[in-house]
């Protein structure tokens, strides 16, 4: 592997201390001088605080640069208000300003609920035959907060693992511990995850031609949507399943069209796109889920936003929709470039 990482034991060691410090700074007792049944309320008030989950959307994200032509990238985590990044234009806008002279492109989101225990959360980018997969270990935990108020930390953790952990031991790429609030959204790059075009390929775009990549520098951001107190499910959602149906109902379909230049390259996958029906049949909201072409993005989600549904899904239930629409793209041969032929001798 091209990447840098960190020494896996200290960096699990490091896991370790940190995790044991904000437990036992939030598990300290109180001033002996408050009363008892305070120290029982509190301890009631720890209890559920334990058992009550942290709500985590993850979004893993690529961003690609020619290589040398970007300043160094640093592992600053950054923290945006989640109700400013509902549109994917929002998210773009963001990483250009964070991360300027890299092109981002979603690749998957995940939604998964965090406890504040010493069990992890797991969210996989994908076993390759080998074994191998890099994953998102997340961990929870309670805080000190303002000492008035307890906090609640998300700690993130960045690492290639071999299949078998207890055999052979995860290698680390970074650990980020965030002071979390509801409704706030964290990210941040791990500069030692680089990836080169024969990495990516194998980890990120399983059978797309590794020589499209030549010469780019490709990095992950890793975004961590936060809601201590879980928000309403749409009322209307249509899972993958579901949502199949769905989109063989469609009233009217648009498809993006693949340019020239990234067929004759050979390239492929699908894009899962969620999008919100209103009862008029149109769609109303688009947003990158799942992508495995991401170049794609932008073009299935504006195509996603021509849609439109019949107005019978809404006879008996006025209540807007919220499915995935799905466009596969096949790829084809590269189209072999004409070989140069040197003028005959006379």
């Amino acid at each position: 592997m091209p990447f840098t990482p960190h020494t896996p034991s200290l960096l699990a060691a490091f896991r370790r201390a940190l995790f044991a410090l904000i437990a036992c700074a939030a598990l300290a007792p109180a001033p002996a001088a408050l009363a008892q049944d305070k120290q029982d309320k509190d301890s009631q008030n720890l209890s559920e605080l334990q058992i009550r989950p942290i709500f985590v959307t993850t979004r893993v994200f690529q961003i690609k640069a020619k290589r040398g032509s970007y300043e160094d990238l640093s592992n600053q985590v950054f923290k945006m208000k989640t109700a400013k990044l509902t549109e994917h234009e929002n998210w773009m806008t963001a990483f250009k300003k964070t991360y300027p002279g890299f092109d981002a492109a979603l690749l998957r989101t995940e939604s998964k609920r965090v406890f504040r225990t010493s069990r992890p959360t797991i969210v996989s980018l994908g076993k390759q035959p080998d074994g191998r997969s890099i994953e998102v270990t997340l961990y929870g935990a309670q805080s000190v907060g303002d000492g008035v108020t307890p906090g609640t930390s998300l700690i993130a953790e960045i690492g290639l693992h071999f299949g078998n952990d207890r055999v052979n031991k995860p290698v680390a790429y970074g650990i980020q511990h965030m002071e979390v609030e509801s409704g706030s959204t964290y990210f941040f790059v791990s500069p030692s995850l680089k990836f080169s075009s024969t990495d990516y390929v194998k980890f990120v775009r399983p059978n797309a031609p590794v020589e499209q990549f030549d010469g780019n520098d490709i990095y992950l951001i890793f975004a961590f949507s936060v809601d201590l107190d879980k928000t309403a499910a749409p009322a209307r959602y249509f899972d993958e399943r579901q949502s199949v149906e769905l989109q063989q109902q469609a009233a009217k379909k648009v498809q993006p069209e693949v340019s020239a230049a990234l067929r004759e390259a050979g390239m492929g996958g699908f894009i899962r796109v969620r999008v919100e029906i209103s009862p008029e049949g149109k769609v109303t909201d688009a947003d990158t889920h799942y992508s495995t072409f991401p170049e794609m993005n932008g073009d299935a989600i504006a195509a996603a936003r021509q849609w439109e549904f019949p107005t019978t899904l809404f006879a008996e239930n006025k209540n807007p929709i919220t499915g995935f629409l799905t466009f596969n793209f096949t790829a084809t041969p590269p189209t072999p470039k004409a070989a140069t032929q040197n003028p005959a001798k006379q």
